[in-house]
């Protein structure tokens, strides 16, 4: 936004009321007011990093736009007219929260319940095989309208926690989870009755088929093209950066220590002439200048482009983008002086993120191996209770932090 200062002084500068979204328009709206014009000028480009507050499927999201509208309404509106809106846009927020939400589990569900139609369907079918092959064999209704069900929860479970449905999608966490979950489940079946022992057999069976068809679902997925269900390749992309020879080499380590699967092709000078008392040992690993990239990335089959911003300026980075626009080719920016290395093709998908190795617990991985450990915990201190009544104040708060963890509902402490 570019305005006099004068004007500014006369409306007044952005409302802080507004969290995001809306502040742009309540001041473009009192700039109108104020008797002046406002012009959008379309010929400026810039760069939005990975493009992640506009989401629109966001709960968020739905909440902070609408809200937004809702005080413009109250700020520049009649007192009627702006309940009437409020009141309205309510309403719209909360449709389309409900819709955001609804979207948002259907995503996350629809293969985990395609993996459970097929596990139970399998099972239904080897249950009747099973049936017509042993004489005199015959499975109550509770087998499969109770213990079946139990089989393919826990076998789902476990090939969430194996990160069987992370993306991108790799079978064999989806398999070594179900390996797992019959570990498991036969643990518990050794521990049981004989009046409930079923058949070990169909456990068996059931793991095979379990394995062989949650694998061919996420091959026909990945071949039919279906959006975010594409299988993980190993295969390494063939990477350049543009920037200066010690700005690249800092690129160069960042890739290194972040074990990103890429085969790195050479450096591209940001200028016609590369210097070489820069460059010393490096020089041998420049492929020319920043005007020569086109015919560079199509000679190297280059699948992926990272900019220094140090080195080239915005509005060259983003020309380079257009030029190539046509090239099936990647593009992320290494900020100066930065661990790390963004960028995204659409706003749809983050991207790879290129950052030195650090072993967070937001890491997906990790929030699994902590639910685990919370689980494990709980269990362990109900186990004990007897013995730790006699050790806590609060025996209703011991019992109730047990069932919090367990739950997930928060971290819990002893009393």
């Amino acid at each position: 936004m570019l305005m006099r200062k004068s004007a500014l002084d006369q409306v007044g500068l952005l409302d802080e009321t507004f969290f995001m979204y809306g502040e742009d328009i309540d001041l473009s709206y009192r700039i109108i007011k104020g008797g002046f014009k406002n012009y959008y000028f379309p010929d400026t480009r810039i760069i939005h990093y990975k493009g992640e507050s506009t989401k629109k499927s966001s709960v968020n999201y739905v909440i902070v736009f609408y809200k937004a509208m809702i005080i413009f309404a109250a700020k520049h509106f009649s007192q009627s007219n702006a309940r009437l809106f409020s009141f309205l846009i309510n309403i719209a927020i909360y449709l389309r929260a409900g819709v955001a939400l609804l979207h948002r589990f259907l995503k996350q569900m629809a293969l985990p319940f395609a993996d459970g139609v097929l596990f139970f369907a399998g099972m239904f079918f080897l249950k009747m095989y099973w049936e017509s092959s042993v004489k005199e064999l015959h499975y109550p209704p509770v087998f499969m309208g109770l213990v079946v069900p139990v089989y393919i929860l826990v076998w789902l479970y476990s090939i969430y926690l194996n990160g069987g449905y992370d993306r991108p999608i790799r079978i064999s966490r989806s398999v070594r989870g179900i390996l797992t979950g019959t570990v498991f489940i036969l643990v518990v079946y050794a521990l049981l009755s004989e009046e409930y022992r079923f058949s070990r057999a169909l456990i068996l069976l059931g793991t095979a088929w379990a394995s062989l068809s949650a694998s061919s679902l996420r091959i026909l997925l990945d071949i039919a093209g279906v959006k975010n269900y594409s299988l993980e390749r190993n295969e390494k992309k063939n990477l350049i950066i543009v920037a200066e020879a010690e700005e690249g080499r800092r690129i160069l380590s960042i890739l290194q220590f972040s074990n990103s699967p890429v085969s790195f092709i050479g450096f591209v000078a940001p200028h016609d002439s590369i210097d070489d008392t820069k460059s010393n040992e490096y020089v041998g690993y420049y492929l020319g200048s920043l005007s020569n990239l086109k015919e560079i990335t199509e000679l190297y089959s280059v699948n992926e482009v990272i900019f220094s911003a140090k080195d080239v300026s915005s509005q060259e980075i983003i020309n380079q983008m257009l030029f190539l626009s046509h090239l099936d080719v990647e593009y992320k920016i290494a900020p100066p002086e930065s661990l790390f290395i963004i960028g995204s093709n659409s706003i749809e998908d983050q991207g790879d993120l290129y950052l030195v190795d650090v072993n967070a617990i937001t890491a997906r991985s990790n929030k699994r191996n902590k639910r685990i450990l919370d689980i494990g915990f709980s269990i362990l201190f109900f186990i004990c209770s007897p013995l730790l009544i006699f050790k806590v104040k609060n025996i209703p708060g011991l019992f109730s932090n047990i069932m919090n963890v367990f739950l997930g509902n928060c971290r819990g402490r002893l009393y």
